[in-house]
């Protein structure tokens, strides 16, 4: 498609970090990106993608939490697959930076998986979050059992995006028959081509196929202590400092992504001329205003005058007003391209349906929202009932 003016600062800071990226993304058919097998995450693991997150001092490109906001919501606009998928692995790497930072000296070994990723490019997929009905998105699936020197880890996680291209796979576990952490969970790192790791079939839509989002089953995954985080939290109780803050790392990116796509399609209104300058306009205000909370709570996430709790309460609230913002922008904005451009143009249609998968990414609204009003009214936020 034509660039307009729209991005023009967020397409720039995707040149300044991942080199050719945009540019490649832009020339290529949306149809080809979002398909299953598409190149779009092996363009992005090309440009330096995966080291996106990951301190300069351990060899990563050391992104800022407002200029990650910024390049997801541009990476969005061309490929949601691409989006989707790259969402997950940051959430892995960036949670996972937060606990080292919480609980490991810089020169720790446990920096060096992090170097490694940035080194060779790895992608890391995440068996954490899966929004099962009634069920809290922060009960692991996966169990992790002591056997001597090692641990035995048996589990599924669907969907898992980045499936097929992931290195490793982060997987929140229950532990058992450790003297110290039984009943706690834990977070098993696990390499991709282990024994008894298999990625089978789940996703049938071809609306975001290019992000992988398949089943990922563990039986019997052999797993060294040494790559199994260890945590005092038990399931059902309330969230840690830095779970809290890796959900909020998920929810900015999530709602930037989102935003990124509703935008694409504005994009098409104006390249096919539709619409008044005053309903255009209005489809604007309401993106960036949405975009504004975004980038407003991604430069608190650094900031220390503020609590883990305070910034994941802002961080519901930011991601449901953008929710509610994104699908009423997409959907008027396909109504302002016309019916006959919607026939013609096959992505408006995608584009649309990629929005509304806004709405099934965890914690559910009902669930956050509770804890939203809750913590509003003088109460702490209730993280157990995610």
């Amino acid at each position: 498609m034509t660039d307009t003016g729209y991005l023009v600062a967020e397409r720039a800071l995707v040149e300044q970090y991942l080199s050719g990226l945009d540019k490649v993304l832009a020339d290529a058919e949306l149809s080809e990106l979002e398909q299953r097998g598409g190149p779009a995450l092996d363009l992005f693991r090309q440009a330096g993608g995966p080291a996106l997150l990951i301190p300069v001092a351990h060899g990563g490109l050391g992104a800022t939490p407002l200029e990650a906001v910024r390049i997801q919501r541009a990476i969005a606009g061309r490929s949601p697959s691409l989006a989707v998928g790259v969402m997950m692995h940051h959430l892995s790497v960036a949670t996972f930076v937060e606990f080292l930072t919480a609980n490991c000296e810089p020169d720790a070994f446990e920096w060096a998986l992090l170097k490694m990723v940035a080194a060779e490019q790895m992608y890391v997929a995440s068996a954490s979050a899966e929004g099962k009905s009634g069920q809290s998105v922060l009960a692991p699936t996966m169990i992790a059992r002591r056997d001597g020197d090692k641990f035995i880890v048996n589990g599924r996680k669907k969907p898992c995006s980045l499936s097929k291209s992931m290195t490793w796979l982060t997987a929140s576990v229950l532990i058992e028959g450790d003297e110290q952490y039984d009943g706690c969970v834990g977070m098993a790192i696990i390499t991709a081509d282990s024994a008894g790791l298999e990625v089978r079939p789940f996703w049938t839509s071809e609306v975001l196929a290019g992000a992988e989002s398949d089943e990922v089953v563990l039986q019997d995954v052999e797993v060294s202590e040494q790559l199994i985080v260890f945590t005092d939290q038990r399931p059902g109780t309330q969230m840690d400092d830095v779970q809290m803050r890796g959900w909020t790392w998920f929810e900015v990116l999530a709602a930037a992504s989102y935003i990124g796509v509703a935008g694409a399609l504005v994009e098409r209104v104006v390249e096919a001329g539709r619409g008044s300058a005053v309903e255009v306009g209005l489809l604007h205000v309401r993106l960036e205003s949405a975009m504004a909370a975004v980038e407003n709570l991604a430069r608190q996430m650094d900031d220390t005058s503020s609590t883990a709790e305070q910034r994941l309460a802002q961080s519901l609230i930011v991601r449901f007003a953008a929710q509610d913002t994104v699908m009423a922008v997409a959907a008027e904005a396909a109504a302002l391209v016309g019916g006959l451009r919607f026939i013609q143009d096959q992505t408006v249609g995608y584009l649309l349906q990629a929005v509304r998968a806004m709405a099934f990414h965890p914690p559910s609204r009902d669930r956050a929202l509770t804890a939203v009003s809750q913590y509003m009214a003088g109460g702490p936020l209730d993280t157990t009932v995610f």
